[in-house]
């Protein structure tokens, strides 16, 4: 095969796709002491037949140090059909500060670290002295 041929070929080829997005990006608190803004956030990987990242282990932290891990269940990588190949998972978190909060997401084959992603969420409103928090 010709290189032309090859790079015809490559740039042809799926690049794997990893996305973490926060919704909403930007809430503001509610009045009163028990009020919270709740963020939905959702990690989507495309692998793009990549096996580093098939099925990895994800740590989710925030920056108030909760942490979460979770890992999936798939079939084997070699039997993987193309929709295994795609998958999103969803985590939702409570906000009780105002401020720019960063929320990382960190992906591991095994005990590798493969990649680290992270967003920010923009909390407006004023903190109340004395609220109650839920954990």
């Amino acid at each position: 095969m010709g290189s032309l041929a090859l790079l015809i070929l490559l740039a042809g080829a799926e690049k794997p796709k990893v996305e973490l997005k926060a919704n909403p990006r930007f809430a503001t608190l509610g009045i009163g002491p028990r009020s919270a803004v709740t963020v939905m956030f959702r990690l989507s990987i495309k692998d793009a037949g990549n096996e580093d990242l098939y099925c990895p282990k994800l740590e989710w932290e925030w920056e108030d140090d909760t942490r979460a891990t979770e890992e999936s269940d798939c079939v084997p990588f070699e039997q993987a059909q193309k929709p295994d190949h795609e998958k999103s998972w969803s985590k939702s978190h409570q906000f009780w500060e105002p401020g720019e909060h960063t929320i990382r997401v960190r992906l591991y084959k095994g005990d590798r670290l493969i990649r680290t992603l992270e967003t920010k969420v923009e909390v407006t409103g004023e903190a109340t002295p004395g609220r109650f928090r839920e954990r």
